[in-house]
């Protein structure tokens, strides 16, 4: 019944190294495809100008947003980004009176 050292190192760390070739089996998978779709030109493209209309049509809502919501509105973007600790709350807009 006595194991040598290298059954118990595959018993203790076997599954964890499984684990690792797996989530690395599926991550180049996923790059392999990712590299296939990007490679053809009309789907980058696609895809470019898909984000070029979605930066655009986020400007145009802070750009048509009442002033007294637009600090508000980069609050919670800047909030979404990680950029600001601290929640937005309506008493962030310089124009209301605390």
């Amino acid at each position: 019944m006595a194991r040598s050292v290298s059954q118990w190192i595959e018993f203790l760390y076997g599954p964890i190294f499984k684990v690792i070739g797996f989530f690395y089996r599926v991550y180049t998978a996923n790059r392999a495809r990712l590299d296939r779709v990007l490679g053809n030109a009309r789907i980058a493209g696609l895809l470019r100008a898909l984000a070029v209309i979605v930066l655009i049509g986020w400007i145009l809502v802070w750009a048509l947003a009442p002033e007294d919501s637009r600090h508000r509105l980069t609050e919670e973007v800047k909030q979404a980004f990680g950029m600001d600790d601290r929640p937005a709350t309506e008493t962030d807009d310089p124009t209301v009176d605390k």
